[in-house]
């Protein structure tokens, strides 16, 4: 069975689930402090470092084993939701909007390299291997899953999807949380010990709903947006300060001289819209050309960009 996934924190967690069979192992590490930020005790320490081991022992006791390959995982870390996508294959273009995205990460170009040269031979080994063996597509409601999986279908689509046997596992929108209740998450926040009982909500994904998803790819190539969303539960092309309203919502709780960081991690606490911090540190960059705010520190060498000190130049 080969796993496709559009995410590498969600692929890791996959390989983990394979991994575990359902034995406690590994380790754990707990660092914390009380509320005025005096160390725990070591005795502190020890009862929550226990309390967290007996946790993931009741999880994975609990867990649906998940049986498979993890060499037969192929993750597709590609960011479709940005930039433009009107080529064959991973071109250039994917290239260059990696590049610009990665660039606020101190080994950014290094990345991408990596990124682009494993994605290309991931996509290799999924061709020469879907027409004899089982594809499980893995899915959320992410932009780049969306993306993603109509990307996918359409790299396939010239082995014809009546010779394919396709599966989709798709994270529901709202799934349980630890804490109870529900929340918004990503198929990378899953904890592995939940991908068995996940897989289990498999189904097929037939030829003509295959070729159909391929069809809703080709208007969003043409239009080449520099955005894609999922708006009401359709992805649609969008403008490029589509996030900016969420990135404003919290620019205007923060005082005058404020630490982009907190901005850009406030927001994506806050909204929960499948953006991630490089396209909104790129935004904030936007702002500053623009003259709305202006850079009062640098980031150390070795912190992403957005590690400094901005201040507020308008109301």
């Amino acid at each position: 069975m080969l796993e496709v996934l559009f995410s590498e924190s969600a692929a890791g967690s996959l390989k983990l689930a394979m991994s575990h069979h359902s034995v406690m192992g590994g380790c754990i590490g707990i660092i914390g402090t009380h509320e005025d930020g005096s160390p725990f005790s070591a005795e502190e320490t020890e009862h929550l470092q226990q309390e967290h081991e007996e946790q993931e022992r009741r999880r994975w006791a609990q867990a649906v084993p998940l049986q498979g390959d993890t060499r037969d995982i192929l993750p597709f870390p590609l960011w479709l939701s940005i930039g433009p996508i009107d080529e064959e294959g991973i071109g250039p273009m994917r290239e260059a909007t990696l590049e610009q995205l990665l660039s606020i990460y101190p080994q950014g170009r290094q990345t991408v390299a990596e990124v682009l040269v494993s994605s290309r031979q991931r996509l290799a080994t999924l061709l020469g291997r879907a027409a004899h063996e089982p594809v499980r597509l893995w899915v959320d409601h992410t932009p780049d899953a969306d993306c993603g999986l109509r990307w996918m279908l359409d790299q396939l689509r010239p082995l014809g999807f009546e010779n394919l046997d396709l599966q989709v596992v798709e994270l529901p929108a709202l799934a349980p949380h630890e804490g109870g209740g529900l929340v918004l998450c990503n198929l990378g926040e899953l904890h592995p010990s939940e991908w068995g009982r996940l897989a289990q909500t498999a189904r097929p994904l037939p030829a003509d709903q295959a070729a159909a998803l391929t069809v809703q790819w080709q208007p969003l190539k043409a239009q080449d947006a520099p955005l894609r969303a999922v708006l009401n539960g359709v992805l649609v092309s969008a403008a490029e300060d589509l996030y900016d309203p969420y990135l404003r919502r919290v620019l205007d709780d923060l005082e005058d001289t404020f630490q982009e960081a907190a901005l850009i991690g406030r927001t994506l606490a806050q909204f929960p819209l499948g953006f991630g911090d490089a396209w909104l540190a790129m935004r904030v960059e936007q702002w500053i050309a623009d003259g709305k705010l202006e850079a009062v520190t640098k980031p150390d060498a070795d912190s992403p960009a957005y590690h400094r000190t901005l201040r507020k130049t308008e109301d």
